[in-house]
């Protein structure tokens, strides 16, 4: 399971207690997720948001089966098993297409109770799935959660309504700044299927190797430039990102920005008029909502503890890695060859 566009997966350090209405919405999170998301739905994901993402994702996923017709490391063997997973990825929007009932009573003077009441019904609710078939369509956060994943053992992405909002995504919003932001998301999370771990599970969720021997070395060689890369940036005086632990991340942020950029492309050709915004043209858009999207600013303890766990690189970082191997990026904003964000050698894998 991996984040996508949110800050971090990891808990933020904090120097006191969270308020405590912000304590008891994460407790009740925690129990009744689908029953608090119902109205989070009602109130911010209504109307033609759904329809809008979806016309996104069919979208990014053609592109990516043009990718995959691109690749001269990948052999045709390798090429007809990736489309075939790309077909199987179930992909959830929102929210669930039926919300889940919770049978259990509350008290509305003892919290504790509560708490044990929901940690009951959930213990309960997962061992009466022992013994039958798996459910691609459950969800594994709630709705309002701000994060999406790509699970390999379901070949199953999520977005909850919690990212569909700004300034990630909003259907009053332009193409280009919506496929910046969160297309970037989707395409992120469809590469996770086919980067260093997603790429040992087949279409069905099985731990296979479904990939031609040649292939995966192309393909480890062409991920050590990746690697060296993101090796090579120094957020803080002596710390660098650890390229390796990072891998995974960074191949993701670079296909899915490729990804979501090449399907905005494709659904604005023959656009009978261009928008500009303030000054900035749809390309220019699309990659400042990218950048807009993973705006954080963290202090120094913090950024040094995320340098050594977190397989994310640093937002700064996931920003200027992914638009320094586009190309795209550099003739949006005439930035002169051999400058950092556009280098003359780049990293080329999805």
């Amino acid at each position: 399971m991996c984040s996508a566009s949110s800050p971090s997966p990891t808990p933020r350090a904090s120097s006191k207690q969270r308020d405590r209405w912000r304590r008891c919405v994460t407790a009740t999170d925690a129990a009744l997720g689908e029953s608090l998301g119902r109205f989070f739905v009602a109130r911010h994901f209504a109307g033609e948001s759904r329809d809008v993402v979806r016309q996104m994702i069919v979208a990014i996923s053609e592109a990516f089966g043009e990718r995959l017709g691109e690749l001269d490391w990948m052999d045709e063997k390798t090429k007809e098993r990736a489309r075939e997973k790309r077909q199987q990825v179930a992909y959830l929007i929102g929210y669930p297409s039926s919300w889940r009932v919770y049978d259990f009573s509350l008290d509305k003077k003892v919290y504790a109770a509560n708490v044990l009441a929901g940690r009951a019904f959930e213990v309960k609710r997962q061992l009466t799935k022992v013994g039958k078939p798996v459910d691609r369509e459950e969800w594994q956060m709630s709705p309002p959660t701000v994060n999406a994943y790509y699970d390999p053992l379901l070949n199953q992405m999520a977005f909850p309504a919690g990212i569909l909002q700004p300034p990630f995504f909003s259907a009053r919003s332009g193409l280009a700044v919506n496929m910046g932001a969160t297309g970037e998301t989707i395409g992120h999370e469809l590469i996770h299927g086919f980067d260093d771990e997603g790429s040992q599970y087949d279409a069905k969720g099985n731990l296979a190797s479904w990939w031609e021997p040649e292939t995966r070395r192309r393909f480890e060689a062409r991920t050590q430039c990746v690697v060296d890369q993101y090796s090579a940036y120094e957020p803080l005086p002596g710390v660098k990102i650890n390229g390796k632990l990072t891998l995974g991340e960074n191949i993701a942020d670079i296909g899915g920005l490729k990804l979501a950029f090449r399907a905005y492309r494709a659904l604005r050709k023959g656009a009978e008029e261009r928008l500009v915004a303030d000054g900035f043209d749809e390309d220019q858009q699309f990659f400042l909502s990218f950048s807009q999207s993973q705006c954080t600013k963290w202090r120094e303890e913090r950024a040094r503890t995320l340098l050594q766990t977190d397989t994310h690189s640093l937002q700064k970082f996931r920003v200027n890695g992914s638009v320094t191997n586009m190309p795209e990026f550099a003739r949006a904003f005439s930035c002169a060859e051999g400058k950092a964000l556009n280098p003359k050698q780049r990293c080329d894998v999805w």
